[in-house]
């Protein structure tokens, strides 16, 4: 994106824990340019104070007054542009944010931080309880549950207000303390729509994921790459301390508060100051809602701290016992000092007796840790009830729409579980370092010629056996996480295991003074953990009643609010329409997107040339017969058809040509080619293809494994039996002799011969058309994937459909490479090699059902492997494949919509189920880990 093409957006400070944040408005342009201009006045840290106006009758303006020399919305704290008078008036405290008894009827007097005056409704400042204490009503929370089935507002409003209440580093788990902590939160859960988690973006910090959830982009689209950054373009750093981060270039992508303004809709603020309180907050969401219809904005945001900072402080830990079943840490008490006469006398304690005393211990300690991190959810929920009891005290509770959402989770963490780099590298002094629960490596100066990232990945690779992180070159980390193509990400990634740290020495990590840890929670760890999860819900007349929903991830909420607000999204990479299931009614109906190219069905025009492929066939005699198999009657798709279309599956027709039935393995559409080129529809008995004359490979080959299949082993004569195929012509076909001349190269089949169904089935599998480049080392993770774990999936699931094919990704931008790009990298060489290859694993959801049978939803999962000449990722990949294979395929677990965006193919296209349903499954990411 141009500079020209990104909004300016201008940034205001909230704070997380001790550190300072950055949140978004809409009304900051004219600073923003001024940051671009870099005056001294604004650099300045000191506060600006001004005394030519006044904040009396301002508090919280939606716009920033150009007229005035002063400010008094709620960024001035951040720019230190306030008047001199807005705390007085702006932050009033007295009286508190409650209405008593005896508050009830009281004369109104300005110094209130909110009223329980007889006028308070007249003049929308009431507290929140209000009518609860002086009018008898109830709190929103001690109704019961009721379907809203449409929006019921007050005159006025042409749309359902949204408001967005955003709660930092609350992990998933967390809802389960249910409503004996968080009444309020629950009730939203149980009468709304929710998810078991939400799943954030890579790195799951807060200023990447804060911003994803505004763009609907990941990290590396929008920018943000982290809460600290070094962009080599800009010779500047973004940290969560400093000024830049004020300075609009370093934020893409297009926020949801900026396409509502450019749709003639008004925006609220975007988060808040952390010196304005919580009530202060929601009172001033609640008074702009009673603005005049013309001013009045139909969304708003609400941002809290918690419990992040008492999580990072205190660890996560409630109730629930940490996912790894420790037992929490005993409380330590000072030690008595024992003269040696005492320490004869002492006696000695019985172990019945030391066990009760060590669980006496460990309880104190996980109450007081509790506690610790319970309150922080409590103050959470009462927050969000006093924002349900303001909206139904203004008759709006059955009018907006409440999105309740977190950035990230929380993991436990402390400094005892650190790795130090110190420990594997002699110049940790020449690195840089963005430590903690992952790492990023750049060199300390950028003129530093020694400076080698493989270099230091080598001397980081698999160097102790109880290591706990994994580096990478950037380009090679799994595709699932987005976390590549953006110059502000370093060359050299760490991925740290859950619970731990990296840093470059002891100095880095221990408080200076005390030599103490400072923190026993973090966060930042890879996003399909699930402690790194966090919490989704949404209430009111647009979404649905008492619905769960299967998780999703955080990038697609940018397009339901868009839908809310009736906006037209920007450009992002969520899949509009994938959360239509959210929602009461579809406001966005998504289409399949249009076939570009259509296949070519050829027929057995070569079955009687000479042709040399340089490949070699011992079984010579039976190649004719074998060829006769692939010679279907028809050259187009109708005649082809026609000739598949045998009632029995084990017919053979009059030329003795084995037939297989209708869309035996294409159980869900031919894949669409959404680009132009050219390619061929191979049928076999036990498999299907899409053959690429460009790429000299299949794009796709899809089959069916059923739960009886077995798999059986190759005879010796076979193995020497690939050959041509006659239907493709010699100059769009591999030649064996360049594996013979390139020892660094081998081969693979798509179709496994292994899950061949006959003898003569195992002869199509042995065609050049099935077979695929493949480095050795990859050979043992493809082979022992075939032969044993998709057999494993069928066994399990009730029989499985596969389809799998190569990834060409080599400017690892996520994205589809095109022809030429793909010449660039693979000069030299005849053969294109992949970058990936994928694999799409579809089922019953019902594993009653067999997979060619199934009637009801479905059930995917995929992967997108790493083709790489060496096993390195994996550190024990010198033992057997059932040591370490399966460990790596959950590493590279990946949606279905990934492999779509690396292949520009479409998946899916001919099922009974709804597109949206298809699109919530392509979105859908497996990730192997236990449930939450």
């Amino acid at each position: 994106m141009s500079s020209k093409d990104q909004p300016v957006i201008s940034l205001f400070i909230f704070a997380i824990g001790i550190y300072a944040c950055v949140g978004f408005a809409t009304n900051r342009i004219k600073r923003a340019e001024e940051w671009e201009e870099g005056p001294l006045s604004v650099l300045s840290d000191a506060p600006r104070t001004n005394t030519s106006n006044s904040c009396k009758g301002r508090c919280f303006e939606l716009q920033e007054r150009e007229d005035m020399d002063c400010q008094c919305d709620n960024l001035c704290k951040s720019y230190g542009s306030c008047c001199y008078d807005f705390d007085d008036h702006c932050l009033k405290t007295a009286r508190g944010w409650e209405c008593t008894k005896d508050r009830c009827g009281e004369v109104r007097n300005e110094d209130n931080a909110c009223h329980c005056s007889e006028d308070c409704l007249a003049k929308g400042d009431c507290c929140t309880n209000y009518q609860v204490i002086c009018k008898g009503e109830s709190h929103w929370v001690d109704d019961d549950c009721e379907e809203i089935k449409a929006p019921e507002c007050p005159a006025g409003f042409t749309r359902p207000p949204l408001i967005i209440f955003s709660v930092d580093g609350f992990r998933a788990s967390y809802m389960k303390k249910g409503s004996k902590v968080m009444p309020n939160i629950e009730k939203l859960r149980s009468c709304g729509t929710h998810s078991p988690y939400m799943r954030p973006v890579y790195p799951t910090k807060t200023f990447p994921n804060l911003y994803t959830l505004a763009t609907g982009l990941y990290p590396e689209s929008h920018g943000i790459v982290g809460n600290s950054m070094y962009d080599p373009v800009f010779d500047a750093t973004f940290h969560l301390r400093g000024r830049e981060k004020f300075n609009h270039r370093w934020w893409g992508g297009q926020p949801i508060w900026i396409t509502a303004t450019k749709q003639g809709v008004k925006a609220g603020t975007f988060f808040w100051s952390v010196v304005i309180p919580h009530e202060r907050r929601i009172l001033t969401i609640l008074q702009w809602l009673t603005l005049p219809d013309n001013e009045r904005p139909s969304v708003y945001a609400f941002y809290s701290e918690q419990p992040d900072a008492a999580g990072h402080k205190y660890g996560p830990f409630g109730p629930e016992e940490s996912s790894f079943g420790s037992p929490l840490t005993p409380a330590k008490r000072p030690k008595r000092k024992l003269t040696p006469k005492r320490r004869q006398e002492r006696p000695v304690a019985s172990p019945k007796k030391r066990r009760r005393k060590l669980h006496r211990m460990t309880h104190y300690a996980a109450e007081a840790r509790r506690d610790k991190m319970t309150n922080p959810l409590r103050e959470i929920d009462k927050t969000v009830g006093q924002l349900m009891d303001g909206l139904k005290q203004l008759k709006l509770h059955r009018c907006v729409n409440v999105i309740f959402v977190g950035d990230h989770g929380m993991e436990d963490v402390t400094c005892e579980r650190t790795e130090f780099l110190s420990s594997y590298l002699t110049n940790v002094d020449d690195i840089i370092l963005v430590p903690g629960a992952l790492g990023r490596i750049r060199p300390k100066s950028n003129n530093n010629a020694k400076y080698d990232p493989r270099t230091i990945i080598a001397n980081l690779t698999c160097k102790k056996q109880d290591q706990h992180f994994k580096p990478y070159m950037k380009q090679n980390l799994p595709k699932r996480l987005h976390y590549a193509n953006n110059r502000r990400i370093e060359d050299i990634h760490l991925l740290v295991d859950r619970r731990w740290h990296v840093a470059r020495k002891s100095v880095d990590v221990y408080k200076k003074q005390t030599g103490k840890c400072f923190f026993q929670g973090d966060h930042g760890f890879d996003n399909k953990v699930n402690s790194m999860q966090t919490v989704f819900v949404g209430y009111g007349p647009t979404f649905k009643y008492k619905t769960k929903v299967p998780p999703f991830e955080n990038i697609e909420l940018y397009n339901v609010m868009c839908d809310l607000l009736g906006l037209r999204p920007a450009p992002n990479n969520g899949t509009h329409g994938s959360l239509n299931h959210l929602l009461r009614t579809n406001i966005y109906r998504p289409t399949m997107p249009d076939e570009v190219t259509r296949p070519l069905y050829p027929g057995a025009l070569y079955l009687h040339s000479d042709f040399d492929l340089g490949c070699t066939c011992d079984d010579k005699n039976k190649l004719e017969e074998l060829n006769k198999r692939l010679h279907p009657k028809g050259t187009t798709e109708a005649e082809t058809r026609k000739f598949r279309g045998s009632k029995n599956e084990n017919k053979e027709n009059v030329n003795g040509i084995f037939e297989p039935r209708k869309e035996r393995h294409l159980l869900y559409g031919r894949p669409a080619v959404l680009y132009r080129t050219r390619y061929n529809i191979l049928y076999h008995h036990d498999f299907e293809s899409g053959y690429s004359e460009t790429l000299l490979m299949p794009l796709w080959t899809s089959y069916t494994v059923s739960k009886q299949a077995e798999v059986s082993s190759i005879p010796e004569h076979l193995t020497n039996c690939v050959r041509p195929d006659v239907r493709i012509s010699p100059s769009y076909s591999q030649n064996c002799l360049a594996y013979k001349n390139d020892k660094q190269i081998s081969y693979g089949f798509l179709f496994p011969p292994y899950l061949s169904s006959s003898t003569e089935s195992k002869y199509d599998a042995f065609l050049v058309t099935n077979m695929i480049p493949m480095y050795p080392a990859f050979q043992r993770i493809w082979n022992y994937f075939q032969r044993i774990l998709v057999k494993r999936y069928a066994t399990e699931r009730n029989g499985v459909n596969v389809i799998s094919g190569p990834i060409f990704d080599y400017d690892y931008d996520g994205l589809h490479d095109t022809q030429d790009k793909i010449k660039q990298h693979v000069e030299g060489s005849s053969i294109p090699i992949p970058t990936h290859y994928y694999s799409i694993i579809t089922s019953c959801l019902d594993f009653t059902q067999p997979a060619d049978k199934c009637d009801g939803p479905l059930s995917v999962f995929s992967f997108i492997l790493p083709h790489r000449p060496d096993n390195e990722e994996s550190c024990n990949s010198s033992e057997d494949e059932s040591r370490w294979v399966e460990d790596l395929l959950k590493m590279h677990t990946a949606r279905v919509r990934d492999i779509e965006q690396l292949t520009s193919l479409d998946f899916f296209r001919k099922t009974s189920r709804s597109y949206p349903e298809i699109l919530s499954l392509k979105t859908y990411l497996h990730t192997f880990e236990s449930e939450i």
